[in-house]
């Protein structure tokens, strides 16, 4: 008999093997991750920085004396998302020798919980390593928002060759015009068809001012490409560093902006742009980088997997329709 009970301290042991054990089985699809995770005091360390954070919580699935399963959640606030409970990629795990369908029953006695209180957004990163877990969550009616990718550069190979009269040259602060321009490019194509992300004039002005700033931070790898007298593109990469993260590879450089002029997209622009980054990033001795796309984006969702980065984590989403607070059938 399977009980589901609050997380004690006397679980968390328990819980880091059921962590370690996935990394294991994750590491079968994706060997770049940390392999250091499949040793248990290792996600020890994970799940109690975890549960340091402010307003977290977990429950866990009991057989007997052993933990079968987990699920750690945070309610949080934000401008964007309103009230909403985020479950982390470390926040969830079962035993392998479990059917998936154990996270359906730790996921409706957590919620049931969330409803109470008003919290009618619920978003978790999903491991992808396993499709079997995956459909859980789809068939509760959660839904992809955004992929996680990472390009191995030990493996890299240019795709599809170059673009006539296309030059590449690293940013400097003359540019913080030119980036606060092609801030409106990523935003205003978000803002269309499929993706319709709205974009505000205020959340509009932080993006510029944001793109803007890259110019003076020491620690960006800024590229650009002109062809001709138009500016045609951009891309920007930080170094990656969390000791505690299972799903960033060593040694690794995240992307976190990048945009092709909209009047030179389907040239060959985005490709040849991309492809003198890596090999520019390769060469500052980076053996990974990590990217990330809105699944809704159809540019993105094609581009950058097709480039080589391989999806190994999915932000996933359920909104709940708040008429249950009162409307309950009776």
């Amino acid at each position: 008999m399977i009980q589901i009970t609050g997380m004690e301290e006397k679980h968390i042991r328990q819980i880091s093997v059921l962590l370690a054990k996935r990394q294991v089985r994750e590491r079968k699809i994706f060997s770049f991750l940390p392999e250091r995770f499949e040793e248990i005091d290792d996600t020890e360390a994970v799940v109690r920085k975890l549960l340091k954070r402010p307003f977290i919580n977990g429950i866990v699935a009991v057989r007997g004396i052993d933990v079968i399963g987990y699920l750690i959640y945070e309610f949080k606030e934000d401008d964007k998302h309103g009230r909403y409970v985020w479950m982390d990629y470390e926040s969830i795990a079962i035993s392998e020798h479990e059917h998936p369908r154990l996270l359906r029953l730790l996921y409706a006695n957590a919620g049931a919980e969330w409803i109470k209180h008003g919290y009618f957004h619920h978003m978790l990163l999903a491991p992808l390593g396993n499709d079997a877990v995956i459909d859980q969550w789809l068939d509760q009616s959660f839904s992809f928002d955004q992929k996680y990718g990472v390009l191995s550069l030990d493996d890299f190979e240019p795709k599809n060759g170059a673009i006539a009269k296309l030059e590449f040259r690293k940013g400097d602060r003359e540019d913080s015009p030119l980036l606060k321009k092609m801030a409106m490019w990523n935003s205003i194509h978000q803002a269309t068809a499929p993706s319709w992300l709205p974009i505000t004039r205020e959340t509009l002005e932080d993006v510029k001012e944001s793109y803007e700033a890259l110019t003076e931070d020491e620690n960006a790898y800024l590229w650009m490409a002109k062809q001709g007298d138009q500016i045609a593109g951009f891309h920007v990469y930080f170094r990656k560093e969390d000791p505690l993260s299972l799903v960033t590879p060593e040694n690794c450089a995240e992307l976190p902006a990048a945009s092709t002029n909209p009047d030179l997209r389907g040239r060959g622009v985005g490709r040849a742009l991309a492809n003198h980054c890596f090999g520019e990033m390769k060469k500052q001795g980076f053996d990974y980088l990590v990217a990330d796309w809105n699944t809704a984006n159809q540019l993105a969702s094609y581009f950058w997997p097709r480039m080589g980065f391989q999806p190994v984590m999915v932000r996933m989403t359920r909104q709940i329709d708040p008429r249950i607070a009162w409307a309950h059938g009776e």
